[in-house]
């Protein structure tokens, strides 16, 4: 196994590993993640012949009980994954909405690969209060951004609130959202 990657997307601890072949995500988290049964997307991957041929059993070095093998998708099939999931066929409400929730990321990162960042127009940023906001304010307003909006607005938020800065943070980001796995693997994370 070569470098392991995280990923924080929505409050959700997801995996990736980097291995000579590419770039696999475990699934059994982002699974377990989104509320639905392990099994029957294990069979789901194991019986698509396409999601098959990029499905690999890695031995991972944590989980319950120690080192175990978990099935990973290569990065690419994630989101072709995703979308065999018929949502209107999940009867809890909350799983329902949590699998949209990534499936909506998934058509936001296919738009933005296709359409490209430079066609969005940029959002009018109100000028700073009279009343500056304290260093925790500050802190948690990044950590409420992080939340709702991903590490990318965390960071941005971070950097123009003038908090503390170390080198590291100059460097590419340790942490993305759930597609941006290929940007990571340049990166420190591990």
């Amino acid at each position: 196994m070569g470098k392991i990657i995280t990923v924080n997307f929505r409050g959700d601890e997801l995996y990736g590993f980097e291995n000579d072949d590419g770039v696999f995500v475990a699934l059994k988290p982002m699974v377990e993640a989104m509320g639905m049964p392990w099994e029957s997307q294990r069979q789901r991957v194991r019986k698509d012949p396409i999601l098959n041929e990029g499905a690999r059993l890695i031995q991972v070095p944590f989980g319950r009980g120690g080192a175990q093998e978990q099935l990973c998708l290569r990065e690419s099939l994630v989101q072709g994954w995703l979308f065999t999931i018929d949502s209107t066929r999940i009867k809890d409400e909350q799983v329902r909405q949590r699998v949209q929730m990534y499936q909506r990321e998934c058509y936001a990162v296919l738009h933005e690969h296709f359409i490209g960042k430079a066609q969005r127009p940029e959002m009018e940023i109100d000028a700073e209060p009279d009343d500056k906001p304290t260093l925790t304010e500050r802190r948690q307003l990044v950590t409420e951004a992080r939340q709702t909006f991903g590490t990318a607005a965390a960071r941005q938020l971070w950097f123009r609130n003038g908090l503390p800065i170390v080198p590291a943070m100059l460097k590419p980001e340790g942490q993305g959202e759930l597609f941006e796995i290929p940007r990571l693997i340049g990166s420190d994370a591990t």
